[in-house]
């Protein structure tokens, strides 16, 4: 199959729904059609693992009046489809109303899709044990302390189409690849590991994760106590920064829990929440960037969004429903989770937030500072913070104190106090290295003020 083939397919069948619901007599209805396939193989000791599948369906919601009703169907055969729309009007009729509910989306300006590389479509299973295959041969160059290693690969592609009777009636696609590597390294009976991704929307190189991860590990080898709790600046790899920040910025710019009340940033549209030097948006239409599409999972067309500006919030992000209730409408960030998106109704998320970077690098930024820590690799805890207050209390696993603008020795893994929304105001740089991730955010190195560090 094309890409041609697959665009024109979900729209044949979002037509067909949308004829269904017609001659079923449905007044308003919303067709989110999907389609989709994921090729994945892991290679761990000596072992492979594969699973290779095509996932496709139908989320279906039907509004009668302001009751809305939602169900869905895997595959597009017709019976299932219609008694998939019949099940979804009923659950309208018997659902109580949603005064806040004012209909589907209406017709907008779609986005511009992102790059598409039909060499995924070409890139076969066998294509990427091959590749795994030269990766851990690649890995025979390094000396009996690499004693493990996870090497994976993962290829997908596929689209969805929206289709609603309000006219909106669009498809979109997408194409990705990452590969990610875990290796794991014993000295004298001290052990280190790390981790090393790469993403993007065509065919990655699995031997430079490999190379860089391992690299990383080794770096580590040697670790110490840091023997103290003390309080100096922290300096962040992009990708580590990226986890750090990705998560309460992906919360605390949710538009759903500012109409709610639950956000602690409700109350601070156009004032100042983060350093002057921070500027941020919600890029939804660079077409390199993995998420980028013409149209979110609700219709809307995807867009550039400023969330910060000058270090004053300026917007937040909206899907459909949140963004009529709080009255600028929809920023395109309708999104749907899981495996199988057509199961999941829509929330919102960022396409990909960027910010934008400033002068000076890692090395420059580690050379101004007498003491402090700096951070590569990944974090533990972040999930378990406290998205509300911001708190948080993480480990960080690849650490190296710095003195006397250099990094002396790598640390053993240490613990990090403070407060999230309080280190947008903490900044001391933005580094000019920004980094495209995996991540709901890129940024480049930072270095953050205030920190308590101990370990």
């Amino acid at each position: 199959m094309s890409l041609d083939e697959l665009k024109n397919e979900l729209l044949s069948i979002a037509e067909s729904c949308l004829k269904y619901a017609k001659e079923m007599k449905i007044p308003s209805a919303e067709f989110f059609v999907s389609k989709g396939s994921l090729t994945e193989i892991q290679y761990t000791k000596g072992k492979v693992k594969s699973r290779d599948g095509l996932v496709s369906g139908i989320g279906i919601q039907v509004a009668d009046n302001q009751k809305v009703g939602f169900a869905s169907c895997a595959g597009f055969a017709e019976d299932s489809i219609k008694s998939t729309l019949e099940q979804a009007f009923k659950i309208a009729k018997n659902r109580p109303a949603d005064p806040r509910f004012t209909g589907f989306v209406e017709v907008n300006q779609p986005g511009k899709n992102g790059e598409l590389d039909k060499g995924i479509l070409d890139h076969t299973g066998e294509d990427m044990l091959s590749q795994i295959s030269d990766a851990v041969k690649l890995t025979e160059k390094y000396d009996e302390r690499l004693i493990g290693m996870t090497i994976a690969s993962n290829n997908i592609w596929g689209g969805h189409a929206i289709a609603n009777t309000n006219g909106v009636f669009e498809a979109s696609l997408n194409t990705l690849n990452y590969c990610y590597a875990n290796p794991v390294v014993l000295d004298k009976g001290e052990r280190s590991t790390a981790f090393d991704v790469k993403i993007g929307r065509s065919v990655q190189d699995i031997s430079g994760v490999v190379s860089s991860s391992v690299d990383m590990a080794m770096k580590h080898l040697g670790s110490v106590e840091l023997g103290e709790t003390i309080k100096v600046p922290t300096i962040w790899h992009p990708l580590t920064a990226g986890n750090f920040l990705g998560a309460v910025l992906q919360a605390g710019l949710n538009g759903a829990t500012v109409v709610e009340k639950r956000n602690p940033l409700g109350e601070k549209l156009n004032e100042e929440i983060a350093v002057k030097e921070l500027n941020l948006v919600d890029d939804g239409q660079d077409p390199t960037k993995i998420s980028t599409t013409a149209i979110d999972y609700e219709g809307t067309g995807r867009r550039k969004t400023k969330v910060i500006e000058n270090g004053v919030l300026k917007s937040f992000l909206f899907n459909d429903y949140y963004g009529k209730i709080f009255g600028i409408g929809s920023t395109g960030n309708a999104n749907r989770q899981g495996n199988a998106e057509f199961e999941a109704l829509p929330t919102i998320s960022p396409t990909k937030f960027v910010m934008t970077p400033g002068t000076k690098n890692l090395e420059e930024q580690i050379e101004e500072f007498d003491k402090a820590i700096y951070m590569e690799g990944g974090l533990m805890g972040v999930g378990h913070s406290n998205f509300i207050s911001g708190d948080f209390s993480i480990q960080a696993i690849n650490a190296f104190l710095v003195e006397k603008g250099e990094i002396v020795k790598p640390i053993k893994p240490i613990s990090i106090a403070g407060n999230f929304y309080k280190s947008l105001k903490d900044l001391i740089h933005i580094g000019s290295d920004i980094t495209p991730s995996y991540l709901p955010i890129d940024t480049p190195t930072l270095t953050i003020d205030g920190h308590t560090t101990s370990g």
